[in-house]
């Protein structure tokens, strides 16, 4: 009889990682029996755990018994010792899911499952996780179970970086011929790998594809009305005054090399992204199908107070993608000048409305604001105008 032990650290003393920590630390024996244990340890634990560790302590006891039952059908054979940062890949991929993932996000198992139900398409994607190697952060082994691929990495960034520089540090370690930007709380439908080559194979001068999206709503926020949001068709116009690409953008590697990547001096890094790829000639093509969901986090106080500062910054780092009455707008709001505005929330001003703010603000400042004002009231009490109301 063959035992074998396997030590786990765990930091957390809650009753749920104390019932992993046990298991990992006991003998487990490599017959039936420890099948038998190891079925009652699960379902013990899909009783008494919240759903997003219960998640991950199952995937580790069955990953842990699966390296039994392997480890005694490969006794004789030689190990493979694979890359710290990753595991090792078969071959070149075609995609590669590029995850920023810096404060350990209690939805990435849920995102990796979307991603490990891809109907089609999977054999050829690599996912590279970007984040802080922190204690408690997930094994490589955890997330392979989790998407049955071991096309899995970890490309380990510092403590200081932000986001933008986790998904530029990971595209340059990517090595798909497309880029899938996404987010630990963001979900792919089970269609979206097989249409978004296919996309790309039936239009070939496409550099970005976008589809629709399902909106679901923060638990406890009534605000948020959960539902299908059906983007519009790509137009240069839209994207100078809004971002009406969603979530689960993928785009050509040579569409993203010819931009500067994402930058840290805009929140809207997105936003400010597909605007770079537009000014370098990029094709956008639109699918009108939900293949992707998110939620929408609640909009805060701070949100809204720097919504301008960072719509103007897209302007200054695009200045030749908008309208030069824009681009006075944005260095005037970040002059402080008081006829530029802040505008509607996460809405550029276009030309017009430019114009507007600016012709307002100097008819106030002339008085003539109060001149129109005193001929109104003037006309509305003059005996003429209450005769003809009669």
């Amino acid at each position: 009889m063959h035992h074998r032990i396997v030590y786990f650290h765990c930091s957390d003393k809650s009753p749920s990682m104390l019932i992993l920590s046990a298991f990992y630390s006991t003998y487990v024996n490599k017959s039936s029996g420890a099948s038998y244990q190891t079925g009652q340890l699960c379902k013990y634990i899909s009783k008494k755990c919240h759903a997003p560790l219960k998640i991950l302590i199952i995937v580790s006891i069955k990953l842990a018994r699966r390296r039994i039952i392997a480890h005694k059908e490969c006794a004789h054979r030689p190990m493979i010792d694979y890359p710290k940062e990753g595991l090792a890949m078969q071959t070149r991929p075609v995609v590669s899911i590029l995850v920023s993932d810096l404060e350990a996000h209690p939805s990435m198992p849920r995102l990796l499952q979307s991603i490990a139900r891809q109907s089609t398409g999977l054999s050829k994607v690599e996912i590279l996780i970007a984040g802080c190697d922190a204690p408690g952060t997930p094994s490589l082994d955890i997330w392979s179970a989790i998407t049955g691929s071991t096309n899995i990495s970890f490309i380990p960034i510092g403590e200081e970086a932000s986001p933008a520089q986790a998904r530029n540090h990971a595209a340059s370690n990517a090595n798909g011929d497309f880029l899938l930007f996404l987010r630990p709380d963001y979900r792919l439908d089970p269609k979206y790998m097989t249409t978004a080559l296919s996309v790309f194979d039936d239009y070939p001068e496409a550099d970005v594809m976008y589809p629709d999206y399902i909106r679901l709503a923060p638990a406890n926020d009534r605000s948020i009305t959960p539902g299908m949001v059906q983007l519009p068709e790509f137009d240069q116009s839209l994207l100078q005054t809004n971002n009406i690409l969603g979530p689960a953008v993928i785009m050509r590697r040579e569409a993203f090399e010819r931009t500067e990547g994402f930058r840290d001096n805009t929140l809207y890094r997105d936003w400010d992204m597909w605007v770079q790829a537009a000014n370098t000639g990029s094709s956008f093509l639109h699918v009108d199908y939900p293949l992707a969901s998110c939620e929408h986090a609640k909009i805060s106080f701070r949100d809204r107070a720097e919504d301008g500062r960072n719509k103007a910054m897209i302007v200054i780092n695009n200045q030749s993608y908008f309208h030069m009455h824009t681009v006075r707008w944005a260095l005037g709001y970040l002059r402080g000048d008081a006829w530029a505005l802040a505008h509607n929330f996460m809405t550029l001003p276009s030309a017009m409305e430019v114009t507007r703010m600016m012709h307002e603000y100097h008819m106030k400042a002339m008085g003539t604001d109060r001149l129109a004002e005193k001929a109104i009231r003037q006309f509305d009490i003059s005996p003429s105008s209450v005769e003809a109301a009669r």
